[in-house]
Formats: C-alpha cells, sequence, structure tokens
C-alpha cells in the first residue's frame, strides 16, 4: 500500500478518535456538571439538622426550584420563585389617561429647555389628573400585578438620580402619596379594583416654604422618607440640612386635610452629618420610616449617612429606632447598631416590630425589635453577614459574621447577595409579610413562625421595577406598590 495513503489513514483515525474522544469527555463533564449539585444536595440534606434555617442559602433555592418534589426542600426555608404565568400590555392611547400627552408636552419642553426646572415639573405634575392601568402579569400561583402609569417621568430613578420616587399611607378611602420632592395627592383605593383609570388629586402645601434646602427638590439622594397618617395626623420625615451640607433624619407635622397642610416642625436634632464626611456619606443611607408605638408614641428608623460608629453611640441619634413621644420629645433609643432601617412594621405580637435595613456589599437584615427594650444592639459596624465595598478594611468597622457571640442581637433572617431590602407590610396572614426590594426588583413574601424565631417559607414575585414603598390595604385584600424605574403605581393582588 501506499505509503502517503497509510499515512493519510492514520492520521484521519486518530483525528476522528480524538474527535470523539473530545466529544465524549463534554457528554460526561456535562452529566458531572448536572448532577454534582444533586449529589451535593443529598449528601447536605442528610445532616440537614446542622443547616442554619435563618441563613440564606443559594444552593438550595437553586436546585429546591428546579427540584421541588423533594421532601427537603419542605425542611428549609428557601427562597421559592413564583413565575410569570402571562402578560397582558394595554394601549394607552385608546383610553382617557392623559399621562401619554403630558409626557408628549414634557420632551417638547425638555428639547427646547435641555434641563426642566422644579417649577416647571411641579406645574407638569399639578396637570396630572389620570393614572391608567398598562400592564397586568399573571403568576404562576394565580396572583396579579397591575401597573397603572403615574407622572412623570422626569421623577423616575434614573432622571431624578434615584431620589426616592413616593411612599404610601392611608387615610378614610384613600391612598396619599408624597413624592420625593414633599408633592402630596390622593387617589380612592376602591378605584384599583377595577380596570378603569384612576382619577388622582393634589393637596397644595406650605412644605416648599419650610423645607428651603434645594437638594430636596434637585435630582439626587436627599428626599422625603416615609409619610404616615394616624387621626387626621401627617407626619413626614425627610433628609434635613441642619447645617450647611450637614444632614440628619427629622420629621414635620401638619393636621390633615385635602384643602392645605401646613407644616411645621415635629422632631429634629442638632445632631449632623457633613457631605464631606470621611470615608464616605450618602444621603441614602437616611432611614426614616415611622410608625405608631402604642397610644403616646411613635418610632422612627434612623441612618448613620455611612458615619458608622454612631450606630453604637447611645448619645447619637443615628443608626437607631427611636421612640418619640406626642410632643415630638426623644424618650429613648429601642435598638441601636443599624446601617439603614428603611422598613418598619408592627407584628401583632405585643412590643414587636419587624424592621428591614440595607446591608453593604451583602447582608439585608430583617430584625425584630422589641420596643419595650431600651439599646438593644444589632451589632453594624461590628458585626454584618456582608463586606465593604471594594472588599477594603474600615477601621472599627470590620464586619464580624456573626452577631451572637460579639453580644448583638442576630437578624431572624438575611440576604446574600443583598436584594437592596426596602420596604415591609403585612398580608391577610399571620406572620406572612409583604417584603420589597429595590435593586432584585421583586417582591417577596416571608413566613415566619408564630413567635418570629425563623423564617418558614419564602417566595419571590418577579416585578422588573425598584419598589420604594409598598402598603397593605386590608378591606380590599390588595398590596399597593410604588415603582421607581418608570415610575408607574402596582398593585399586587393576593390570590
Amino acid at each position: 500500500m501506499n505509503l502517503s495513503i497509510i499515512f493519510s489513514y492514520r492520521i484521519t483515525v486518530g483525528f476522528i478518535s480524538n474527535r470523539r474522544n473530545v466529544y465524549n469527555r463534554e457528554v460526561i463533564l456535562k452529566v458531572i456538571k448536572k448532577f454534582i449539585p444533586l449529589l451535593v444536595f443529598f449528601l447536605l440534606s442528610s445532616c440537614s439538622s446542622l443547616v442554619d434555617k435563618n441563613k440564606p442559602n443559594p444552593l438550595y433555592d437553586d436546585i429546591c426550584n428546579k427540584l421541588k418534589f423533594l421532601n427537603f426542600c419542605d425542611e428549609i426555608p428557601y427562597v421559592e420563585e413564583i413565575e410569570i404565568y402571562d402578560i397582558e400590555k394595554l394601549d394607552l392611547k385608546n383610553n382617557e389617561c392623559n399621562l401619554i400627552y403630558l409626557e408628549e408636552k414634557i420632551e417638547a419642553k425638555t428639547q427646547q429647555n435641555n434641563e426642566l426646572t422644579y417649577e416647571e415639573k411641579i406645574s407638569f405634575y399639578s396637570s396630572f389628573e389620570t393614572s391608567c392601568l398598562k400592564e397586568i402579569i399573571e403568576y404562576s400561583d394565580k396572583t396579579y400585578l397591575k401597573k397603572y402609569s403615574f407622572c412623570c417621568s422626569f421623577f423616575n430613578t434614573k432622571n431624578s438620580g434615584q431620589k426616592s420616587f413616593s411612599y404610601f399611607a392611608t387615610h378614610k378611602e384613600n391612598v396619599v402619596l408624597s413624592l420625593g420632592s414633599g408633592e402630596i395627592s390622593y387617589f380612592s383605593y376602591q378605584d384599583l379594583l377595577l380596570d378603569l383609570p384612576i382619577n388622582v388629586s393634589h393637596i397644595k402645601s406650605n412644605f416648599r416654604e419650610v423645607v428651603i434646602d434645594e437638594e430636596i427638590y434637585n435630582p439626587g439622594w436627599f428626599s422625603v422618607k416615609d409619610i404616615f397618617i394616624e387621626d387626621d395626623l401627617l407626619l413626614i420625615s425627610y433628609t434635613k440640612e441642619v447645617d450647611e451640607n450637614c444632614y440628619n433624619t427629622s420629621i414635620l407635622r401638619a393636621n390633615f386635610n385635602y384643602d392645605f397642610l401646613e407644616f411645621t416642625e415635629f422632631f429634629t436634632d442638632d445632631e449632623c452629618i457633613y457631605t464631606s464626611n470621611k470615608p464616605s456619606f450618602s444621603g441614602h443611607s437616611s432611614g426614616g420610616k415611622i410608625s405608631s408605638y402604642g397610644n403616646d408614641n411613635y418610632i422612627l428608623t434612623t441612618g448613620e449617612f455611612l458615619s458608622r460608629q454612631r450606630a453604637q453611640d447611645k448619645s447619637s441619634i443615628l443608626g437607631k429606632t427611636l421612640v418619640i413621644d406626642k410632643n415630638g420629645k426623644k424618650v429613648k433609643n429601642a435598638s441601636i447598631g443599624h446601617r439603614n432601617p428603611q422598613g418598619l412594621v408592627y407584628s401583632g405580637i405585643e412590643n414587636k416590630f419587624l424592621l428591614t435595613e440595607h446591608g453593604p456589599l451583602g447582608g439585608d437584615e430583617i430584625n425584630v425589635i422589641d420596643a419595650s427594650k431600651e439599646d438593644i444592639n444589632y451589632g453594624w459596624p461590628i458585626s454584618s453577614y456582608g463586606e465593604h465595598y471594594g472588599n477594603i478594611e474600615i477601621e472599627n468597622a470590620p464586619l464580624y459574621k456573626s452577631h451572637s457571640v460579639y453580644g448583638f442581637y442576630e437578624p431572624i433572617y438575611f440576604f446574600n447577595p443583598s436584594i437592596g431590602i426596602s420596604a415591609i407590610d403585612i398580608t391577610k396572614d399571620s406572620n406572612v409579610y409583604a417584603l420589597a426590594s429595590l435593586n432584585n426588583r421583586s417582591l417577596f413574601k416571608i413566613a415566619f413562625n408564630s413567635d418570629l424565631t425563623k423564617p418558614e417559607k419564602l417566595k419571590k414575585y418577579p416585578v422588573r421595577e425598584r419598589i420604594r414603598d409598598i402598603i397593605y390595604i386590608k378591606n380590599i385584600n390588595l398590596h399597593i406598590l410604588s415603582f421607581e424605574d418608570t415610575p408607574y403605581i402596582g398593585v399586587f393582588i393576593n390570590n
């Protein structure tokens, strides 16, 4: 046989053989990659009693969502992902909504002036009267999310420099909302049961005269942080410029009515953090959630504006849950050692509140606060399940991974990686809470045991929007959400 033919034959056979070996290796690797998580899962399930069920485990989340039939998944509070079943988009041009025409005017004005002034923005917002249903999302568990268009595009998180969009309270049968820049509006929540446009009305106030800091009205961090109404009294928290370029979290008050709101100062302090604070400063890290406590007091959450050591200083008002009396005077610190607590809800168990707070890079926490106690320490910045951004070291902020070892209270649950945790509110079910997220753009439902010591079940609903605030309307069993990316108003209808 010709040597060249023999040589060619051997090369060809060798090539085919190598191809076959490569293919076989690829198949084997695919099989291994597919079954290794399952193998690890069963190994871990054999020692499930050793698993800390108050800690998140992305491995369990991934495996249990793919293999829900495994009994072990019922023993671990993994985050169950509820899938979107259907999305229906509606054509706004065919209904009564005036927003699409308003946005056309805004775009024309923006092209003309390049950038709108605050007065021009408020002029557009004041002419906004009708919010229309734009999208309906149905989830696989038969819950629904309705998205209503809302004014205006310059209030979305991108154009506003991440200024908070809106916060909610209820009064009679109305939802009252405050924009991050202090404009107050309302609509009837009974309208949300129908798929018809929502009529939006606006309430005039002296907010602009009382809060003279222009940063509240310009794109950026500083803004209203919550709105609270009880017995015709309106409280509104905000980032206050106490001294030039020096901020804390304070509260204004007004007797609530639908004609004109006359704001006066209710709670503030001389303590503040300068924007030049080293090594860092954040106007976002301000807390600001308000709740009632008993018949005579309120609770205000405050952040530390990244002046981390203030959270451990009992004499500071920052990084705390403060108990404030009806005259706006501080009574005590119910708790200390908080970074940026943006959610607060009464649990229904005497004196106990659920508080949500942002971690740094990871470690968003849910904590149980007993408001009857004083100076209960939750560890920040000594303990955290997150890391400093950039994985840098910061003096006196070691971020130890345990809280209890260092004498602090452990969170009832935490998220790692972070979800950008924001507001929390009750649901129709006892010990089940609706939890909002920013960066994760999802709504969570989380169930705890009866004494609030451990989570039992978590569900995650993708909404594809940053959720700034959430409020539960018990009379009609739905949640209203503040969506920042668009901005829209969301209505989550429970099954």
